[in-house]
């Protein structure tokens, strides 16, 4: 079983934000049940945690681990290209050995 721990970057209670982080939330139950850690960093409030991960633009999903990091920018609406965009979808796609 692999473990993810993804941070999610979103910008206060904007709308955009509100939905990216719905949507992680389901996707994450949906498909990585307990094989998951997610933090929700916002960056009007750490601002310097952003600029560490040099992240331009939010919100945006980081997968940290398994490497390599991915990331993935927008309201996360797309499953099927988030799942992609992250190297989830081979990955849950391939049976279990």
């Amino acid at each position: 079983m692999t473990h993810h721990r993804l941070r999610l970057y979103v910008v206060g209670t904007t709308p955009s934000s509100s939905r990216a982080i719905v949507n992680v939330r389901k996707l994450c139950e949906e498909h990585l049940p307990d094989e998951y850690d997610l933090d929700v960093v916002d960056i009007s409030l750490n601002p310097s945690l952003a600029a560490q991960a040099q992240i331009i633009a939010a919100p945006t999903l980081v997968r940290e681990l398994p490497p390599p990091e991915r990331r993935f920018i927008g309201d996360m609406s797309d499953t099927e290209r988030l799942l992609s965009g992250l190297g989830l979808a081979q990955q849950l796609s391939t049976p279990p050995k």
